[in-house]
């Protein structure tokens, strides 16, 4: 291949992977469900997947599991923190730090590695609270296959189940609740 070739099949496989939201994808599954569970296999396993929760292993750097015969490995790496002292334009003028901390998501199937991307998180501390925002970025490195539409599924699986289990655990509430309304209201 040509070197335009080149780069215009990379930008193809970008926008692609942009088209797929793998990188929403990937961070949701990795920060807002397999990141907690670690603490959730002490206190409450019940809440997480089954099908994770039989081949979990969490160590410092990375997260990896198994479903089905695929081996699954997310790798978050954050490098160092940098920190920003600045005045507010309000009329107190008051003092706020911003820590900025670049890290990479990466995803491994099977032991290759085929999906990376950069994040940039970012604390902005006010003197009523701190402010939090998290930037997906480049995306550094995709091959195609069909894990892109595994983790997709297994992510929205893992919605339902840990959603099931809420509404499980809240029934007993929400009658009780129900039947108190239904006096209130004469029914």
């Amino acid at each position: 291949m040509e070197p335009d070739e080149i780069r215009a099949e990379i930008q193809r496989r970008k926008k692609l992977a942009m088209d797929l939201k793998l990188r929403e994808t990937l961070w949701s599954l990795y920060y807002w469900h397999l990141r907690g569970y670690a603490e959730k296999l002490e206190k409450d396993s019940e809440i997480v997947y089954p099908e994770v929760r039989e081949t979990l292993e969490i160590a410092e750097t990375y997260i990896q599991f198994r479903i089905g015969e695929t081996t699954y490995r997310l790798i978050y790496k954050e490098g160092p923190s940098v920190s920003e002292s600045d005045w507010g334009s309000r009329e107190d003028r008051y003092i706020f730090d911003t820590t900025i901390t670049s890290a990479t998501l990466a995803l491994e199937v099977d032991g290759k590695r085929v999906f990376d991307f950069e994040i940039i998180k970012r604390v902005q501390y006010t003197r009523d609270c701190p402010l939090f925002n998290e930037t997906m970025g480049e995306i550094t490195s995709f091959i195609e296959g069909p894990w892109t539409v595994g983790v997709a599924e297994l992510l929205q699986q893992i919605k339902s189940y840990e959603r099931d289990v809420w509404n499980k655990r809240q029934a007993p509430r929400l009658q009780q609740q129900l039947e108190e309304d239904m006096k209130k209201f004469g029914l």
